[in-house]
Parts: structure tokens; sequence; C-alpha cells
């Protein structure tokens, strides 16, 4: 049928005509035989149903099974995979041991997920510092060009493209049991941290081949000198100009997650929770990813510490792990920072630029090449002041403009962007212990360009079963280590961030 036919009611009158033309009268029964017929042919039809493909190419692999009824897709396989093989050998509340994942599981996995395996021989060969979490199985989608190929053969050349790919080691015993990678799940894991993040993704990655790594920074620019044409041979050498060098210490802290499940996790029973679980682990990791880098503080005492002035911040709290951004302006460099007393106001935002500039060095962070480079980050009651500002309300094109994650404006042709993980303050700019103390609003700025974030290892996922409490604990875990850029090498040397505090709500 060559007919443009666009809709239901066209179709209907179209094969009406033909059916008067032929002496019959058309009834419900024969245009349903003849959809019907059209449909299972379609279905058939193999160039029709790539076209229909929804998803990921493998997720196809998944028709029948009792995962895609419950609608899972590669990652959720993937993770389902390695919880349930996380618990083999492990002890059963109702007797004997845990066989690990299923057979239907297992060949589900095994259908969908492309990955390559190495002998934990090799990996150790691989790197002499990578000392545990050597993953004997690395996904495939982590090599590229030539790599792939290599990868995909298993070839011992493989060794030079797993350096290159994947550095993420820890530091403790090896071969610490056999912890299985998703080739998908763990990406998207990531993919979605940053992603799902409004500061965390905004910043550089790097992979730390030891748990301690420093990074080179610029200090003094080499002087171009004005110098007169050497015109004999004994002609005296010019004055030298150095070149100023320093380095920044980044070292890798550990992260975890760590809940307990009644009951025993069987792989029917959790099946329904597996996209729940995957997300709430997306959103967890994108939240405090960014809250670490805008919040730390290492301070461990009852008093002074930003993110709890007034009491002692429990142990385990994930902004005790390093020193970041808003620790420049209220701790590090105070010169970054400004008691405003007052209303937010377009001055104010403004007069942040001059204060990120060093002199000394000559570095501008504060008027970058890139206006994307210079970030205003507010707590949410702030950022409700700045859209109402005037200067941003009259901003007639800016919706033309691609917003970053939380971005509520610009100013100054710069993002601000509203995230939760900014909280409001005292009048020091220190979060209080008593929650009705905290009323004022705080601007944090930075420039991208100044903060740098280390992997040293990636997601680990394992579970173990507690029989004594009938639970199944199942712990997410991680290493990662922050960057900041001083010249000088010390914390007050720093000047890619700047604080405003005390704002008026």
């Amino acid at each position: 049928m060559t007919t443009d036919l666009n809709t239901l009611e066209t179709l209907m009158k179209d094969i009406g005509a033909r059916m008067e033309a032929l002496g019959t009268a058309p009834n419900e029964g024969v245009v349903r035989g003849w959809i019907q017929d059209a449909l299972n042919n379609l279905v058939n039809d193999q160039a029709f149903a790539r076209k229909m493909r929804f998803g990921g190419g493998s997720e196809q692999k998944l028709q029948g099974t009792k995962y895609a009824r419950w609608g899972l897709s590669v990652a959720d396989i993937e993770f389902l995979f390695d919880l349930q093989e996380s618990l083999r050998g492990q002890r059963r509340v109702n007797g004997g041991v845990h066989e690990g994942a299923s057979e239907e599981l297992r060949n589900t996995f095994k259908a969908i997920s492309d990955a390559v395996y190495m002998p934990m021989e090799e990996v150790q060969r691989m790197d002499k510092r990578a000392l545990d979490d050597l993953f004997p199985r690395v996904p495939l989608s982590s090599f590229h060009g030539k790599d792939r190929s290599l990868a995909a053969r298993g070839a011992w050349e493989l060794t030079e493209a797993y350096q290159r790919s994947m550095r993420a080691m820890d530091t403790a015993e090896t071969g610490y049991g056999l912890q299985l990678i998703g080739a998908q799940y763990v990406g998207d894991l990531w993919d979605a941290a940053r992603r799902e993040s409004r500061i965390f993704g905004l910043l550089d990655t790097f992979e730390m081949t030891a748990p301690t790594a420093y990074i080179p920074v610029e200090a003094d620019l080499p002087e171009m000198l004005f110098v007169a044409e050497s015109t004999s041979a004994g002609a005296s050498a010019y004055t030298t100009s150095k070149t100023g060098s320093n380095r920044v210490t980044v070292t890798a802290k550990k992260f975890v997650i760590h809940q307990n499940w009644s009951g025993e996790m069987e792989e029917d029973s959790i099946i329904p929770f597996i996209p729940y679980l995957r997300r709430q682990a997306e959103l967890s990791l994108a939240h405090y990813s960014d809250s670490v880098v805008i919040n730390g503080d290492d301070t461990n005492a009852g008093t002074g510490n930003i993110n709890l002035d007034d009491a002692d911040p429990a142990d385990t709290k994930h902004y005790l792990a390093f020193e970041a951004m808003r620790h420049v302006g209220l701790v590090d460099n105070t010169g970054n920072s400004k008691d405003l007393a007052g209303a937010i106001s377009l001055a104010a935002l403004m007069d942040v630029k001059g204060r990120m500039l060093d002199a000394t060095y000559l570095m501008d962070w504060g008027h970058p090449t890139d206006p994307n480079d210079l970030v205003y980050v507010v707590d949410p009651a702030t950022g409700d002041k700045i859209v109402m500002l005037d200067e941003v309300i009259n901003q007639r094109n800016y919706r033309q403009e691609a917003l970053l994650n939380g971005e509520v404006g610009r100013i100054i042709g710069h993002p601000v962007i509203s995230s939760i993980a900014m909280s409001k303050t005292e009048a020091d700019g220190k979060v209080s212990t008593t929650a009705g103390n905290n009323t004022k609003g705080q601007v944090l700025t930075f420039n991208r360009r100044g903060f740098k974030v280390g992997w040293r290892r990636r997601v680990r996922l394992e579970s173990e079963r507690i029989p004594g409490s009938d639970q199944t604990r199942m712990i997410y875990s991680l290493r990662l280590g922050f960057g900041r850029y001083s010249p000088t090498g010390a914390d007050a040397g720093i000047e890619c961030a700047d604080v405003i505090y005390d704002i008026s709500l």
C-alpha cells in the first residue's frame, strides 16, 4: 500500500473504499484479521525488529526471561549477578550454603555481559604497585582502538592496554576474593554520579597509580627579557629566567555505603528492588561527591569544623576526609572571603572576582578565558534571592544557553548553581549543630581549573550473611583523593576559591 495514510480515520476510509470497489462491505472481524496478520509479519521482519529495538543492543537477549518481565536492564542484571555471586559459599539461615547466582541468572549474564577475563597472576604482573582489588575481569568497554582488539583476544600485550585503562587499585593484600565488575553497571554508576552531581562532575579527574599522588603545578612564570643582539663570538650569555614549580599532594581516602537487609537476599526476592537499589546508589554518590569537594574539613574536634562548629563530628563523617573548597575562604586564606552582613547583590558577587587575583604569581582565577570555568555555588535559599536580582531577570536571552545541573542564573556571564550540599550557616559561615542557628546564606565561588579529583579505586560491591541477626550486609566502597592548586604549596596560597557568608535571607 503506497497511499499516504496519516490517521486511523483515513485508513478506515481507504479500506472501505477498496472493499466497496470489490462489492463487499467491511466488517470488524475482517479488518481485525488483516491487522493481526500485518502485525505478525512485522514482528517476524528482522529489519523492522532492529528499527524498533529499545535501550542497549544486548537487552534484546533478555526477552522471555523473568528479568525482562521485571524491566531489568543489562546493568541491573550485572548488578544482581555480582550481588548473588558475592554470597557464594556463605551459610544460609535454613541450612546449607549459598550457591551464588542461579543457572538462569548465570546464563543471562553470560549472554549480555561484554567483558574479558584474565588470570589473577597476569593482572598482578601488569602493575607491581597495585596491591589489592586486582580485578580478574576487565570490561571490554574500558579499552579503545587497538587495545580493544587485543583485549578481545586475551593477548599478553593486554598489559600495556590495562595499564592505560584500569589504574584504580588499592593498597592492602592481593587477591581479596573474586571481585567481578560488571562491564556496564559500574560504568553506568559513575557516569550517573557525575551526571546527577552539580559540582563534582565539573572537576577534572585522574587515575591514581599509588595511594599518594603528586600533581605538578606552575609557580613563577619565566620572565621574558628585553636584550641586545649578540654581535661577537665572545658576547656574554643572556641572563637566565627561572621557571618556578611546585606540587600538590593528593591522598586517596576510603568511603563506604554500608547497608543491612533483613532476611536472606535471595535472587527472586531481590529482583524487584534492583533498579531502586542502583538508582539510590547513584543519587547517594552524586550528592556526597558534591558535598565532599565543597565542604571537606578534616578538623575532628569539639569546635571549629566548618560543617559542625560547636560539636565533635562523628569520625565517619564524609567531610573529614580532606580539606576542600569552602575551607579555602573560611580557614586557609581568609583574604578570599567576605562577611557580607546583608543582602546578596551584584556588587558583592562582582567583588569576588577581584579577591581571586594572584598578582604575585600572575594568576587571574576570577577572570578566566572561558566564563564557564568560574562557578558560583549557593545554598537553595540564596539561589532564590539571586534569581530575583534585577540583573538576572533582565537577561532576556539567558534561556537560550545550555544550563548546567542546578543552574539558576548567570552573573556577569558565569553560572550560578544551587546545591543542597550547601546549607545555611551561622553568621561566621560555619554550620551549627543547632539547626535554628543556621539562618544565613553563603556563596562559594571557585575556578574549575584549580581543583582535581583522583581515583584510586572505583566502586566495589560486596555482601555477606550475618546469621546471628538474620541479615545480609551490602557494602559499596571506593577510594578517591582531592587536590587544590597552590603555587606556594601551602594552603594559605590558594586563590582559586572564595566564600561570601553572613548573607541575610
